[in-house]
């Protein structure tokens, strides 16, 4: 007891000590227990944001390419907008008798079609273009006498001269169509017409255009078998009629008859046959006291004059005609797709169809994505 009297400052300096140590212990104790707690949670936290990182990493750089992405539909914008007036040129509207057809009854075209037998025949004999008659008539036409002008021949409507089924309106309106193409035909070939050689249209072959024509178009009808590859048509998805035109001539006529042709009239194949049995040759010496072996003591201005000169090349020349009567359908085709609207930014689309010239389907497209949208 007495130590304690004596020693109550040490004692309480123990005593104090072991409480605060206590009190230490425990709040090391808790204060440990919360930094694990805190740790494990940044742990978890940086393994959260390491996974987030990791998806975000596949985005970071979404804003270029979106950028990109617009510079891409920019330029796609101007490709479009070139085709779009590529092949409004080669539908070429304004002269293209199928857009420009005016309905007309069946009895109507008929009268037409009569007609044109007459003033074909009649355009050709002024011309001198001379046309299939009897057998021997194709031999006489570089010989320009008139036998070769045929009252008869009917230009790849043979079967219709004098007589007419009973077309439907659909029928008689594509047969009247080709009428007027084949008479634009017959009219640049006598155009191409000179006094110097011959020109002889030998045949004009059409397709059927419906289930009568072709039960009366007999032999003036186009065989496409191995020609089909040549047509646009077979490429990409749009309507067009095609025709075989075969004529005798010299090639100044053929050049003068393809520079005439222009939208819609597309030159899809030409086949020159060069008629070599007919062809003309002269040369300035009959080549008397020639030697066999070469001309011993001629110069070298003699032995030009041995070279055969050709005067008149006569050749056969086919040219497979297609006439478009309607272009590719352009964008209006997406709009069908219910995909194309999936997610489908409108005010970017109507900037892009704004850009390529179609701002006539801005109407369509809005209420198109409208009802998607409602769906």
């Amino acid at each position: 007891m007495n130590f304690i009297r004596q020693n109550k400052g040490f004692i309480l300096v123990v005593v104090t000590s072991l409480v605060i140590f206590g009190v230490l212990a425990f709040l090391n104790s808790s204060t440990k227990s919360e930094i694990e707690e805190v740790s494990s949670n940044i742990n978890r936290a940086n393994q959260n944001l390491a996974s987030i990182k990791e998806e975000t990493s596949l985005h970071a750089s979404l804003d270029l390419d979106f950028q990109v992405a617009l510079g891409d539909l920019d330029n796609l914008a101007e490709i479009e907008k070139d085709q779009k007036v590529f092949w409004k040129n080669l539908l070429n509207q304004r002269e293209n008798h199928f857009l420009e057809w005016k309905k007309r009854s069946p009895e109507a075209i008929n009268a037409e079609i009569t007609k044109l037998f007459t003033n074909l025949r009649n355009q050709c004999k002024n011309a001198q273009l001379f046309l299939p008659a009897a057998e021997n008539a194709v031999d006489s036409t570089f010989s320009n006498e008139s036998e070769g002008i045929s009252e008869t021949y009917g230009f790849g409507l043979s079967a219709y001269d004098g007589f007419w089924p009973n077309f439907d309106e659909e029928e008689s309106k594509k047969l009247d169509i080709q009428g007027k193409i084949i008479k634009e035909l017959v009219g640049f070939l006598c155009n191409s017409t000179d006094d110097t050689y011959p020109l002889s249209l030998l045949e004009i072959k059409r397709e059927a255009v419906g289930p009568t024509d072709k039960k009366h178009i007999g032999a003036d009808r186009i065989i496409l078998d191995g020609k089909t590859n040549f047509l646009l048509r077979s490429k990409l998805d749009l309507n067009s009629i095609v025709l075989e035109l075969k004529f005798r001539s010299h090639t100044s006529h053929a050049r003068s008859f393809i520079n005439q042709l222009r939208p819609p009239f597309l030159v899809r194949n030409f086949k020159v046959e060069r008629l070599l049995d007919d062809t003309e040759f002269t040369s300035f010496q009959d080549g008397a006291g020639i030697e066999a072996f070469g001309d011993q003591g001629g110069d070298e201005s003699s032995a030009k004059k041995l070279l055969p000169i050709v005067t008149d090349v006569k050749s056969d020349f086919t040219i497979l005609i297609e006439y478009l009567t309607s272009s590719r359908e352009g964008l209006s085709v997406l709009h069908q797709k219910e995909s194309f609207w999936e997610n489908a930014n409108m005010e970017t689309y109507v900037k892009f169809l704004t850009d390529s010239g179609n701002s006539a389907l801005i109407k369509e497209a809005e209420q198109l994505h409208s009802d998607n949208e409602d769906n």
